[in-house]
């Protein structure tokens, strides 16, 4: 009989409703303050009731477990997209185009099917990587005219062509201020806030949401069914011991034997 491949559980590729309750890296001094506050709060007695805060605790921990994932989800597909474009950098600058086509040939990257430039940092790259000692006046120009309106203006004002003498100079002088000043700047815009927001909003799409939700309220159910089952113990409980109460501290019946009528007594 052929054996059937193994796949694991989809909640354990969550984590949220694995069987293991305190995975090795997580606080185990965080686990057991909150069962101790929890313990405290619900004052369990007998092993049922702290089964139940047991329930309670191992669902709240899962809680946060999810939470934390897809927050960990969430900072490695940022980190594993923008990780190449941080060290991404431009060819070195070569004498002639010939000399850059043999240098780009020999660490040609593979093909992964993205676009070439797809933000600012590619494109400053693969224009700085694209600059050469012989460049033509004019092809200069039209790469400068074809770097978007921030870049190009930029360039115009701070390596304006009519500063050099020659076109070599020129060139090397718009290199080092897209090496030294675009490309930090652009880098640098990474870090910000809204790029970040915009980078995690393409990420956690609206089914992950979803998701995370309907695992939160299979918990919350989860605690809610234990809550009420420790109320229903504590109650029972209650209700017992104030009838026992009641029968301890009950006067004793004495039952008394008929008296005899007079009939009864004359007879004898």
């Amino acid at each position: 009989m052929a054996k059937k491949p193994f796949r694991p559980p989809s909640a354990y590729k969550h984590g949220g409703f694995s069987k293991t309750v305190l995975f090795p890296w997580e606080d185990a001094d965080e686990f057991d303050a909150l069962h101790r506050s929890l313990r405290e709060e619900w004052d369990p007695t007998g092993a049922l009731e702290e089964d139940a805060v047991y329930t309670i605790l191992t669902c709240i921990w899962r809680k946060r477990r999810i939470r934390d994932k897809r927050n960990l989800d969430t900072l490695a597909a940022l980190q594993h997209k923008e990780l190449e474009l941080l060290s991404e950098m431009p060819r070195p600058f070569f004498d002639t185009k010939q000399e850059g086509s043999i240098y780009a040939l020999k660490h040609r990257p593979k093909s992964d099917g993205r676009p070439r430039y797809d933000g600012k940092v590619q494109h400053l790259v693969g224009f700085s990587s694209s600059l050469y000692g012989t460049l033509d006046e004019r092809l200069l120009e039209l790469k400068i005219s074809m770097v978007g309106d921030e870049f190009s203006n930029h360039l115009k004002r701070e390596v304006p062509k009519e500063k050099y003498s020659t076109t070599p100079e020129w060139v090397r002088a718009v290199k080092r201020e897209v090496d030294d000043v675009l490309l930090p700047r652009a880098r640098a815009e990474m870090d910000s806030p809204d790029y970040l927001a915009a980078k995690a909003a393409e990420f956690m799409t609206t089914d992950l949401i979803i998701e995370d939700i309907a695992l939160e309220e299979r918990l919350d159910a989860m605690v809610d069914r234990a809550m009420r089952r420790l109320a229903q113990m504590k109650f029972m409980k209650q209700v017992t011991g104030s009838s026992e109460k009641q029968l301890k501290n009950a006067p004793t019946l004495q039952i008394e034997a008929p008296k005899k009528s007079k009939r009864q007594k004359g007879k004898k």
